[in-house]
């Protein structure tokens, strides 16, 4: 089913949603989603680094698979700023570039975007609350996304919001997560394995991925009735022995993400990721039912050959230009959702099926 683009949502909109009884965890919680749209979601395409100085030509094959969203997850342009910051010039151009990419352009005019940062939309490779111009950043990125001046993330610090989509039996929350403004120094290894990233997992028990302001909302939005969640996490959230950015670095913050989910009896939690410049499907059977993490990281970073640890791999990875889809079937008695990898072309890199009741904590 095809819908017409977002309607900025007011808080008055929301209290009406939640009298149906659709939403009624409460105004605070209310008050913390962003957007709501009764359409049905079918499909949803997402992806991540993007560099906007080269061919940008897999929009073509994202348009084609006609979503009803597209999620920009970060890196969705390359801004990488000097030690000595000089000001916004670098983000307008790198934003410019991709403001006028004609694939970009018809991908906006066919469906809804959400959006997202990583590092370089954030202004500095593997940055995090210690970097200087991230309230430069965060406005650039506001204002490239069009988010209006009453939005929440207007006064917010750092960019994560959420959206609910559908009708009850059908429901699609969708959260995104920002990685960057409060996170933490990572712990680098004193020694650098070959092949492996600079970063070991941190003992700090005070070390923060979200920041604290984050971590409530992220409690409320969990409070949200939703068949499926989708929450895009820029960096891979299962993933980690590869030493590169992960939750892994810090996995108490993994940890608390996990139980959080658990506590909150939160069903159909299904993590998106990027960063990456690879495509992989990984499943983590520790979590209160199996939590899925597909990373789709690449749209023009050329091929190449990746070979890196990850026991909870299912299937390939592959280091190619990607985009996922993930499909929801809600017709069957059994619902199920599709994650379903993609090449330049359209064509199918990877998929994998998974029943929505198995996204869901079983009873003993």
């Amino acid at each position: 089913m095809r819908f017409a683009p977002l309607a900025r949502t007011t808080l008055g909109a929301l209290a009406l949603f939640g009298a149906s009884g659709c939403l009624s965890h409460g105004a605070a919680s209310l008050a913390a989603v962003d957007r709501v749209d009764d359409g049905t979601l079918r499909t949803i395409a997402f992806g991540s680094c993007a560099r906007e100085d080269k061919d940008q030509e897999i929009w073509d094959a994202i348009v084609a698979t006609e979503p009803d969203l597209f999620l920009f997850i970060g890196d969705n342009v390359y801004v990488d700023i000097p030690e000595i910051p000089t000001g916004r010039a670098e983000f307008d151009a790198a934003y410019a570039d991709l403001g006028a990419q004609p694939g970009w352009l018809a991908l906006k005019a066919s469906c809804p975007v959400l959006a997202t940062w990583d590092d370089h939309d954030f202004g500095k490779n593997d940055a995090g609350a210690e970097w200087a111009l991230k309230d430069v950043a965060q406005q650039e990125f506001l204002d490239f996304f069009e988010v209006s001046a009453s939005s929440p993330r207007r006064a917010r610090r750092g960019v994560y919001h959420s959206a609910v989509f559908g009708p009850y039996g059908r429901r699609v929350q969708v959260i995104l997560l920002d990685t960057r403004y409060h996170r933490s120094p990572l712990t680098r290894s004193a020694s650098k394995p070959e092949g492996a990233g600079p970063y070991v997992p941190s003992e700090r028990q005070n070390a923060t991925m979200l920041g604290d302001e984050q971590w409530a909302w992220l409690e409320d939005q969990l409070q949200l009735p939703a068949d499926l969640r989708i929450i895009a996490s820029s960096i891979q959230v299962v993933a980690s022995e590869h030493g590169w950015e992960a939750w892994g670095n810090l996995p108490a913050e993994r940890e608390r993400l996990y139980d959080l989910i658990d506590r909150a009896d939160a069903n159909g939690v299904v993590f998106i990721s990027g960063d990456r410049h690879l495509i992989e499907i990984s499943r983590d059977e520790d979590g209160p039912y199996p939590l899925y993490d597909f990373t789709s990281s690449g749209f023009n970073w050329g091929e190449d050959f990746v070979e890196e640890p990850n026991r909870f791999r299912l299937g390939p990875v592959l280091r190619v230009p990607n985009f996922g889809t993930i499909s929801i079937d809600w017709d069957p008695e059994a619902p199920t959702v599709t994650l379903t990898g993609h090449g330049l072309d359209g064509g199918v890199l990877m998929r994998e099926v998974i029943a929505l009741s198995a996204l869901t904590e079983s009873t003993p």
